[in-house]
């Protein structure tokens, strides 16, 4: 009969060898990062508060792999609307992946974020400005050129934010886009608790060549809404923000 010893020894020489991987493999595999991180044309989405009330930016910004930034962005600052402002900045990626980034809007609003880039390229934002308590990420494009007719399918919606007066808002549903830029679909949600369901969604979108776009939407054949869109991780992933007065509310649109 083999003794209870010589049982255990393979199980310990294998135990050792799989905590051996295990820990090794990762570091490894680990992350390095530089400035060249960041590279190409990215949509970005924040959202949060600031000294006014609620916060909503959007918008395409490319980085050159240097450290600079330039593209525009979409903002809205407790339903005050700034519409596709002219954006330029810089950024510093260190080794470890983490990084900040200095973003300045024309009409003279600068904003400063703490970034963490995930392997796939996706980064994380938060703003570092006193008085702020503002988060979001930022996609890359994952596509070198965009039109109304490459989107089509149905997508699920994701959306949040706040109606000024009326309270927080959130909404869910599916929007199917046509290739003749046409839309339709189906939404629901709730605005300060106030339920609703099977909302019609009916409308119009336009996609340019550099992946920015805009949509008019009515709901219940009601008002149209305007949004401003970007169209990022190669296509898969349509980041918004609503503008009009009195709204703060982003999301996206994800197939």
């Amino acid at each position: 009969m083999i003794s209870r010893k010589f049982r255990r020894e393979p199980f310990l020489a294998l135990a050792a060898t799989l905590l051996c991987i295990a820990f090794v493999g990762p570091l490894s595999a680990a992350q390095h990062c530089s400035n060249a991180s960041l590279l190409g044309t990215y949509g970005f989405l924040v959202t949060g508060t600031a000294a006014d009330g609620p916060v909503a930016i959007m918008g395409p910004i490319t980085a050159d792999g240097n450290g600079n930034i330039s593209g525009f962005e979409t903002i809205s600052d407790n339903g005050v609307i700034g519409d596709s402002l002219g954006v330029t900045g810089t950024y510093k990626i260190s080794s470890n992946c983490s990084g900040t980034a200095t973003i300045a809007a024309e009409g003279g609003i600068t904003a400063h974020y703490n970034l963490a880039v995930a392997p796939g390229g996706k980064v994380q934002m938060v703003a570092t400005d006193s008085g702020t308590v503002e988060s979001g990420f930022a996609l890359p494009q994952g596509i070198n050129s965009c039109s109304s007719s490459v989107f089509k399918g149905t997508y699920n919606i994701a959306e949040n934010g706040s109606l000024v007066g009326q309270g927080v808002a959130t909404f869910g549903g599916q929007m199917t886009l046509k290739a003749n830029g046409l839309l339709s679909g189906t939404r629901w949600g709730s605005v300060n608790g106030t339920i609703s369901s099977g909302d019609t969604i009916s409308g119009a979108f336009k996609i340019g060549k550099t992946c920015f776009g805009a949509a008019v939407v009515s709901i219940n054949q009601e008002p149209q809404n305007y949004l401003n869109l970007v169209v990022v991780n190669g296509g898969h992933t349509v980041l918004f923000v609503q503008g009009d007065s009195g709204t703060v509310l982003s999301g996206s649109l994800e197939r």
